[in-house]
């Protein structure tokens, strides 16, 4: 909020109790370029790491050079459905994929936070 006007969005999600999710982070076009989403994600990722969560993830559309540079700079790396299938096992790693709803043309980000 900035003088009582939103200025940006996280929606966040736990996938299960050591596992969470930043599903969306928004910010308005007035407020882009200032830190509000660098304040919004480690602020998330703080809210997790004091709920005992231990790794997040994050969807972020594919060419969103912003986006993912921020995840980047904050120690998150891309990370593919084989990878997450080797870590979790294939039936957990599908059901994962569901319940953060991963779409064609978004890729996935990745962090340990614990």
């Amino acid at each position: 909020m900035a003088s009582g006007t939103p200025v940006g969005l996280v929606m966040l999600k736990n996938l299960e109790p050591r596992i969470g999710y930043i599903y969306y982070i928004a910010v308005a076009k007035a407020y882009r370029r200032m830190g509000v989403a660098r304040l919004l994600l480690k602020n998330s990722l703080e809210r997790f790491r004091e709920a005992g969560l231990e790794e997040v993830f994050a969807g972020i559309e594919t060419g969103n050079a912003p986006s993912e540079g921020l995840f980047i700079s904050e120690g998150f790396k891309q990370i593919g459905f084989g990878e997450v299938a080797k870590k979790f096992g294939t039936i957990h790693a599908v059901n994962m994929y569901r319940m953060m709803v991963i779409v064609p043309g978004e890729v996935l980000m990745w962090k340990k936070i614990s």
